[in-house]
């Protein structure tokens, strides 16, 4: 962008240069293998840089931007059609760091919920901590690319996901008989504590569009899905007798928990920071497994 920004600034100031009261109506200028397009139509000036490509006789031409000026207001579009495989810029140098626009790659946390309409029986909404129950992600490698001409960009990546299910009300979730049930604590007995946890590698897919705010800032709103895949999950109770001993039991392995699932989710933010809303189609647990749950999470993410 400050390339094509110094080339604008040198062409304008050649044609000021050569003494001419006003710019053509149209004008052209080459340098450095870009063309330099300025016109203007009804007091608006429209400048566009294309990259001028030689293929045997043939000259091909790629707009790589757009800058649209007025008295008023200004907008501009850079159009790069390319592949990009980004890493953090936390582990890069400051001087090799990019402004990223797209959004992806970070670290967010999330409030998790299964909402009633979507439970069995629908219990399993009433027996959740809402407060301590959390998924944490972390992705720490994207890769992006711009659709076309268009203000749409495509991105992919990979990724881990935690998720720390807390229950309440003397519950806790049981594997009895190969399936994973909710269960309550027996007379004379009290659970103190019980979780899920639940382990999962992600691949998410998403489309984002942005649009420039003042100061150098950007919004943006992303949406697509994330693949995940399980790799660990466990349940555990923290439990006391009539008699005031404490034991603790863990349930560790499968749980019946899906081993392949997806999520649909949305962001939403400016620059480095956002919010994101995700929603599971299919059950936590597999069919006939467990009690029927789909999970949801809103949270908050800062982007590398």
């Amino acid at each position: 962008m400050k390339k094509i920004r110094s080339i604008i600034t040198l062409m304008l100031l050649a044609a000021h240069a050569a003494a001419s009261p006003s710019l053509p109506a149209d004008t052209a200028f080459h340098y450095g293998g870009r063309r330099v397009v300025i016109s203007e139509n009804d007091g608006e000036l429209n400048v566009s840089v294309y990259r001028d490509d030689e293929q045997g006789d043939a000259v091909m031409s790629q707009k790589i931007y757009e800058g649209i000026f007025t008295g008023e207001k200004s907008v501009e579009r850079v159009y790069e059609n390319r592949f990009e495989i980004s890493v953090p810029d936390i582990i890069k140098p400051k001087s090799k760091r990019r402004p990223s626009r797209s959004h992806l790659s970070g670290f967010g946390v999330g409030f998790v919920n299964l909402p009633e309409k979507f439970n069995f029986d629908g219990e399993l909404a009433s027996i959740i901590d809402l407060s301590r129950s959390l998924q944490y992600n972390l992705i720490p490698f994207e890769a992006s690319w711009r659709m076309g001409n268009s203000n749409f960009t495509g991105i992919a990546g990979m990724g881990i996901q935690f998720n720390s299910i807390h229950w309440q009300n003397n519950k806790a979730i049981e594997v009895r008989d190969y399936k994973s049930v909710v269960t309550t604590a027996e007379a004379g007995y009290e659970y103190r504590r019980s979780r899920l946890h639940y382990t999962c590698l992600t691949f998410p897919f998403l489309i984002e569009t942005n649009w420039n705010l003042q100061h150098g800032s950007h919004f943006f709103v992303n949406i697509g899905a994330v693949a995940k895949v399980k790799t660990a999950s466990s349940s555990r109770i923290w439990w006391s007798d009539g008699e005031g001993r404490k034991q603790k039991t863990k349930f560790p392995g499968e749980l019946n928990i899906r081993p392949v699932t997806l999520d649909l989710q949305i962001q939403a933010g400016i620059d480095d920071f956002g919010l994101f809303a995700a929603w599971s189609p299919f059950s936590l647990f597999r069919n006939g497994k467990g009690p029927a749950a789909n999970q949801t999470t809103l949270g908050l993410q800062y982007y590398f």
